[in-house]
């Protein structure tokens, strides 16, 4: 992989092996003859070359993402040499066995460390030079695709390959004793000399070097030179060697696509038009400036397939579609859409995409896009200008400086009754009877420049009637800022005037209805005075509207209330907001009712209070309703205080004679008698453990009931261990049944043992027995998530549509009319408020063709606020029955 190779060479680069291009060290150390093995900062093999897998006869899988020491038949040896490595101590070339697929092979293993730019190992790279023999020795590097040279350390060639020989046109009768730097173009030879005087003086260990050689006709060849000096055991330098790698092509090809990008970039940049560059019809690879100026977006932004996103969402699927049909078609695209910017900004562009054919099996293509924001703006201006005259429901004229009807719109047609070729050419003045004189004067104010806004006339249509309109007539200028023609606007009112009318009618009605109804309705000053009559208020409280005008209606108002009443209102009409108060007040009989009265202010256009409307409203009978019903409450919970004692009662009485019948049955079964005996005390045990569940059952609901939830003790639990035992419970129970336990990720968390384990007893349980066909059932505890830990219990059974809603009240059962069910309908409610009590929560899903499941989720850590607390009631004194979170 790629990605791979990089992280390789990376390595390798950090253990000093060269300096320059990743990939490139990665290929041409696959070719030596020398093994080697990268590791990383935990002594991981995460690279070796073929040479080593030759020479321990083992495949690439069978050496990487093993620990090096495994390699090593002699263990200490690696021990020492990355101890020294993290030590950062010099490591010197040391023999050592390395275990091959045959058995121990023979090297001198070297170690070189990889280190980051805080010193710290990240890395080494290790070269085993094996004992082999002088002929294949000569064999390898005589085969070997990269050209190997070594020298005396005064420079002198001392062997070459062939690689190098056919590299340079050269016979190696010519080379061996040659000067090495002769081999060097003059313009490279300095900064070659100076990197092998470094290496000989050990400054360096070892480098990489891209440069010129003269071949042997005087053409030159560019090459990339890995060298670094051979020392013996004790470290002293022996010889230079160098491995030079033939990259002419490659640096030609690189130097014309180089020179072929600074082109296309001054191309791009100097163009008028967003050019962009995209890859296999979905990929974006480059943008230019304006391109980035048009959509606000840089190429980071859009790169691979996050152009989409700079395209307005309307319009993404239309160039989409259109660029994969012009593709296919092998034709180019055009069209207009609009760029959505960062800023929620739109720009219409001209696009265009065209595929550009470059050999090979993958899809190019060019792009530009050119802004017609203004162009569209300007287009769209006029058009719905146009829609808006055409469709305008008042008439519309341009006249000219005469006050002819040069143009009209078809609202002016329908307003006048008139064709348009009865209307062309008509003085304006003869549409308007009446007001000849006026329309002369508006004329000449508009031409000198001024606006004329809605004088009131009556203009007269083609049957004779005459129809109320408001004239605006405005100046219309040319491009020098001339008048050139005059816009008139005519404005049905009509309808105005009608509903007007219909306000006035509106508002004696509502004046009638305030007089006839029951409820109190009045009206103050700004200040809180009364000074409109109230008949409702008079035939109430029997004052008149003498004695009730300004504050005299306080005098109908209990005299104990008065000043309550009095102050709350100055404090709502300060502060102008709404008035809601109760208070007693006299009827006309002088007894009191309860009133209920709510105000608001009536604010004007100016933002002021122009008066206060209100409304009384007798509250007396509802008042006495609200005490009935809180006697009933009283006693309906009295009635459930009777109840939970005696369940509870019963619950403890019934117990004590149960156990004696089951340690009785118990003893007969010890007894071992006859077969008959045995199962008649079989079904007494049974029957009677039966009734033991369901006494523990109605004792947990009046504990629920009495204290608002289950109280819990949570200490450290595995939910998988506590459904392992409960599953080897339930198949002691009924052999026949089997249940699959998954458990997955960390199963432990805070929670109370014996609740859980009630939990998935009722849980599994109910999936064993009401499994259609044989008694299977599946149950998953999932603890992958670090905050919670679900519980998943699955049977083929169903459960009707109808009892999914109602599933987790008490009293009630999953299948009604089953033959298995025989229980109170208790165990999912307990459940339920099992998990409630955790802070978590059940649910249950049934259907024909996936079965049933109950899904758990349980906080791995419940905080204490989310528990039931004991004896939690509402504000009404009612138990909390479901759990609620207080607080």
């Amino acid at each position: 992989m790629p990605s791979e190779r990089r992280t390789t060479g990376e390595l390798l680069a950090a253990s000093g092996a060269f300096a320059g291009d990743h990939d490139d060290l990665v290929e041409c150390l696959e070719h030596s003859a020398v093994g080697i093995h990268v590791v990383d900062s935990t002594g991981t093999i995460v690279w070796v070359n073929p040479a080593l897998c030759a020479a321990l006869d083992r495949d690439v899988g069978d050496c990487v993402g093993r620990h090096a020491a495994e390699l090593h038949a002699d263990p200490h040896v690696f021990t020492d040499i990355w101890s020294r490595l993290r030590a950062g101590e010099p490591v010197p070339a040391r023999a050592a066995r390395l275990r091959g697929a045959a058995g121990a092979c023979e090297v001198v293993l070297s170690a070189s460390p990889g280190r980051d730019l805080h010193g710290a190992l990240v890395g080494a790279r290790f070269c085993a030079r094996g004992p082999a023999t002088p002929t294949a020795t000569a064999a390898l590097v005589a085969e070997a695709p990269l050209g190997i040279v070594r020298a005396r350390l005064d420079g002198t060639i001392l062997a070459v390959n062939p690689a190098v020989c056919d590299l340079l046109a050269r016979r190696a009768a010519e080379l061996v004793g040659c000067d090495l730097f002769a081999l060097t173009h003059p313009d490279d030879r300095e900064l070659d000399q100076d990197k092998f005087a470094q290496l000989c003086a050990a400054q360096i260990r070892n480098y990489v070097l891209t440069r010129r050689m003269l071949r042997g006709d005087g053409s030159l060849v560019w090459t990339r030179l890995h060298a670094a000096v051979a020392r013996d055991g004790a470290g002293a330098s022996q010889f230079w060697f160098g491995l030079v790698e033939d990259i002419d092509a490659r640096h030609r090809a690189e130097e014309d696509r180089r020179r072929h990008e600074r082109q296309y970039e001054i191309l791009t940049r100097l163009s008028p038009v967003g050019i962009f560059l995209g890859a296999a019809e979905t990929e974006c690879v480059f943008v230019n400036a304006e391109w980035t100026r048009i959509t606000g977006r840089t190429l980071p932004e859009v790169r691979g397939g996050a152009w989409r996103r700079a395209i307005h969402p309307d319009d993404v699927a239309r160039v989409i579609a259109g660029c994969r049909r012009a593709f296919a078609e092998g034709q180019p695209f055009s069209g207009e859409w609009r760029m959505l910017r960062p800023d929620g900004t739109t720009v219409w562009v001209l696009g265009q995409f065209a595929e550009v054919p470059d050999g090979s099996a993958h899809k190019h293509y060019v792009g530009t896009i050119t802004d017609i924001t203004d162009r569209v703006r300007a287009e769209l201006d006029r058009a719905r200008l146009a829609v808006i005259v055409e469709n305008a429901a008042d008439a519309l004229f341009l006249l000219n400086h005469d006050g002819t009807v040069a143009i009209w719109n078809p609202g002016a047609e329908k307003l006048l009754g008139h064709t348009g070729a009865e209307i062309r050419g008509r003085f304006i003045g003869d549409l308007v009877p009446g007001h000849g004189s006026e329309v002369q004067a508006a004329m000449r104010r508009v031409l000198a420049g001024d606006v004329v806004r809605e004088i009131e006339a009556q203009v007269r249509r083609d049957d004779g009637s005459l129809i109320g309109v408001t004239v605006t007539a405005c100046p219309v200028h040319d491009g020098e800022g001339r008048v050139s023609a005059i816009s008139v606007i005519l404005h049905d009112v009509t309808e105005l005037k009608e509903i007007e009318q219909a306000l006035r009618t509106s508002e004696a009605r509502f004046r009638g209805l305030v007089e006839v109804t029951t409820q109190i309705v009045w009206a103050t000053d700004p200040t809180g005075a009364a000074v409109e009559d109230s008949p409702g208020w008079r035939a109430f409280t029997g004052q008149t509207y003498e004695e009730l005008r300004g504050w005299g209606w306080v005098n109908a108002i209990l005299p104990g209330d008065r000043a309550r009443v009095v102050a709350e209102w100055k404090a709502a009409c300060a502060g102008r907001e709404p008035f809601r108060s109760e208070y007693r007040l006299r009827r006309a009989d002088g007894s009191y009712a309860v009133t209920e009265v709510r105000a608001v202010p009536m604010i004007g256009p100016d933002g002021r209070v122009r008066e206060w409307v209100g409304v009384s409203v007798d509250v007396s009978d509802q008042r006495r309703v609200a005490e009935q019903r809180e006697a009933l409450v009283a006693d309906l919970r009295r009635a459930m205080h009777y109840q939970e004692m005696f369940m509870a009662v019963l619950g403890h009485d019934l117990r004590s004679p149960l156990s004696a019948i089951l340690m009785a049955t118990s003893l007969g079964l010890r007894r071992r008698p006859d077969d008959r005996m045995r199962r008649v005390l079989q079904q007494i045990a049974s029957s009677g453990q039966r009734m033991l569940r369901m006494i523990e059952q109605l004792l947990d609901v009046t504990r629920i009931r009495a204290a608002g939830g289950l109280e819990v003790r949570p200490t450290r639990a595995d939910l998988a261990a506590i459904c392992r035992t409960i599953i080897d419970e339930q198949h002691q129970a009924n052999p026949a049944a089997r249940v699959v336990l998954d458990a997955r990720g960390e199963t432990v968390g805070t929670w109370d043992v014996d609740r859980l384990s009630q939990m998935a007893s009722n849980l599994i349980g109910n999936a064993i027995q009401h499994a259609e066909g044989a008694p299977v059932a599946t149950v998953q505890v999932d603890g992958r998530d670090p905050a919670q830990v679900r519980f998943i219990v699955h049977n083929r059974g169903v459960i009707a549509p109808e009892m999914l809603g109602a599933i987790f009240d008490p009293f009630q059962r999953a299948a009604k009319d089953s033959t298995k069910t025989a229980g109170l309908g208790l165990g999912l409610y307990i459940t339920e408020q099992i998990a409630l009590a955790h802070g978590g929560s059940v649910a249950v899903e049934s259907t024909r063709t996936g079965g049933t499941y109950f899904r758990v989720e349980l906080p791995r850590h419940p905080k204490p606020a989310t528990l039931s607390p004991p004896g939690a009631r509402d504000e009404d004194g009612v138990p909390l029955l479901r759990g609620d979170v207080l607080g």
